[in-house]
């Protein structure tokens, strides 16, 4: 699925977690990595920098993972971006912090950027709840138990259901295809939940055949900024896959549903390359 991938790290404390979940992508079919540690201007790296960043290179070594190492100038989504187009990564993986999309700080304005001008997946990892060797190698290891998939049938949503599709390749255990929708006069006298069940069921068909050994459909009755974020917290999921939409306008539908579920998550969520970064391609 991904033979190629990206590693951006800050060297923080909490990075090795990171670290040990990017060394077991071997779940996605990961080979081999670009570790990046995109420096600042303003500040020189220091010793404990240089050696943290060494031993990263080791850890995903270890782990089987072919290494190459950048250390770009600047700002770092840019130099992202780029060196995983360079390199033909054919996915981005990040720490986020937990403070959704439209923050500042690295896990913030960074990985909202990445995520916004990418061309490929973005894996998002969150420092919090894998702090360390242990919990991060877990994190990965086990990403394709249970997978939540969160769709608006009643839009395009080709990108993820193919990134679905692709995952399921790699042999989901267990796969649930979520619409939440509120209950209201309109929705039930245009049957939107019937609709929407069926609509989901098409897209199930297209994961078994995939390959997904158990694939569950469900329409929930709920406000979708309420519903998404704690089921994704429930602790039943492993993984929660995303089309993340407009991400420059804070109060579009989908940008501040995937920000929510970012900000709720204990587990990696994997980001589909949103629109806007094919925009005249």
């Amino acid at each position: 699925m991904f033979t190629h991938a990206l590693v951006a790290t800050d060297l923080g404390p909490s990075s090795q977690g990171i670290i040990s979940c990017a060394g077991q992508l071997g779940v996605l079919g990961v080979r081999d990595a670009v570790l990046v540690y995109a420096i600042d201007l303003n500040r020189e790296p220091s010793p404990a920098d240089e050696a943290t960043f060494l031993g990263q290179v080791e850890s995903l070594e270890a782990a089987g993972i072919r290494v190459h190492v950048e250390t770009p100038l600047g700002y770092p989504p840019h130099a992202i971006v780029a060196l995983a187009e360079q390199h033909g990564a054919g996915l981005i993986v990040m720490g986020t912090r937990g403070q959704g999309l439209f923050q500042t700080g690295f896990s913030g304005s960074i990985s909202s950027d990445v995520v916004r001008l990418s061309p490929v997946p973005v894996l998002l990892t969150p420092q919090s709840h894998i702090p360390d060797t242990e919990t991060g190698a877990a994190a990965c290891t086990r990403m394709l138990s249970s997978v939540l998939v969160p769709l608006d049938v009643f839009e395009p949503n080709g990108r993820l259901c193919s990134l679905t599709c692709d995952l399921a390749t790699r042999g989901i255990d267990r796969l649930e295809l979520m619409y939440v929708t509120p209950f209201t006069f309109e929705t039930a006298r245009e049957r939107r939940e019937e609709q929407a069940a069926e609509r989901l069921e098409t897209i199930a068909a297209r994961t078994r055949e995939s390959g997904a050994r158990d694939v569950r459909t469900s329409v929930v009755r709920g406000a979708v900024l309420e519903v998404l974020p704690e089921r994704v917290a429930s602790g039943d999921y492993t993984l929660v896959v995303l089309a993340p939409g407009a991400h420059d306008i804070v109060d579009r539908k989908i940008g501040s549903v995937a920000s929510a579920i970012i900000q709720a998550s204990p587990i990696p969520m994997l980001l589909t390359a949103s629109e806007q970064s094919h925009a005249g391609a």
